[in-house]
């Protein structure tokens, strides 16, 4: 009986030591991977190209010139804060433990080189500096990732749609804004607004009106700050509808620069397409937005002057 027990403890004995050696070798093995180390190594000021692709679509970005474009829609400007802010994102990804490091569990993580969510591409002139796959998800805002020169696969803190493979997730939206402090002129159908004494007013009044400055100025908010949807190419097509516009109109800039915009309808669709004399490309825009432009009338932008005296008293 006591050589059996003793035969137990023995046993007891080696498999705990046996696993305190496994766990010795894991922590050094897996030592190296800590938090602190960086996930990607690249040179953050050197990256002038970003490839994107998610295995059916992809879209390159490129910066000429201090600014980020997208070639591949003749040049269009990209959302330089989208562009910045996913850089960001990807140079402060760290290395925790990984969770495997086999080509099976690439391809069921989604991270092997034919099997991916995202396949991202930092590009320094024609070198290709860093790669990062992006996988599937094992929970809320966490993703596989692999780099492209390791074969350990990593969960981070990444979302994979701040890394979307088509143009119009990376245009710039606001392209259409402008300072409405630049603007001197807007040449409407059926009235005009000029600048007089730093202020927005209805040109050619009669003795009895007066402008109604919070209407003005609610229309030039609503000119300037116009938002586009996507790109619709540099192509005009018939459907556009463009020699018969629902809406045309000027801005004149305080510079001198003049902007005409025209709006046409496409039968059957929720926006209008536009096109803007400084651009070559014909831009959708949602119908809400020109809509309140289109229902503004001059009757809205002026008021009598006994009614106006009278609010002001």
């Amino acid at each position: 009986m006591m050589k059996r027990w003793i035969f137990v403890l023995s046993a007891v004995l080696a498999a705990q030591l046996v696993l305190a050696v496994i766990v010795n070798l894991k922590g050094e093995e897996y030592g190296v991977f800590a938090a602190a180390e960086k996930l990607l190594s690249f040179d953050r000021q050197s990256i002038d190209g970003l490839r994107i692709d998610d295995g059916t679509d992809s879209v390159v970005l490129i910066k000429q010139d201090g600014m980020w474009l997208l070639p591949g829609s003749g040049d269009f400007p990209a959302s330089q804060q989208s562009v910045e802010r996913l850089l960001d994102k990807l140079a402060a990804l760290q290395k925790g433990w990984p969770v495997a490091r086999t080509r099976g569990a690439a391809r069921r993580f989604k991270v092997d080189r034919e099997r991916f969510e995202r396949k991202l591409a930092l590009l320094s002139g024609a070198d290709e500096t860093a790669t990062l796959f992006v996988g599937t998800s094992p929970g809320f805002r966490k993703v596989y990732v692999r780099p492209g020169d390791e074969d350990e696969v990593f969960a981070v803190d990444f979302n994979t749609w701040d890394a979307e493979a088509d143009a119009d997730s990376w245009i710039d939206k606001d392209v259409l804004k402008l300072d409405a402090g630049d603007v001197e002129r807007v040449e409407m159908p059926g009235f005009i607004l000029h600048r007089v004494d730093g202020v927005m007013q209805v040109a050619d009044l009669g003795e009895s009106e007066q402008s109604n400055d919070a209407a003005c100025r609610s229309l030039l908010g609503k000119l300037t700050g116009l938002r586009i949807q996507s790109l619709l190419g540099t192509e005009g097509k018939p459907e556009y509808d463009q020699d018969e516009p629902a809406l045309e109109f000027k801005i004149i800039r305080a510079g001198g620069e003049s902007l005409s915009y025209r709006f046409s309808r496409v039968q059957d669709t929720p926006y209008y397409v536009l096109q803007r004399s400084d651009l070559n490309h014909y831009l959708q825009v949602a119908e809400y937005l020109v809509d309140a432009v289109i229902e503004t009338t001059r009757e809205q932008l002026v008021q009598a002057r006994a009614a106006a005296e009278a609010g002001e008293s």
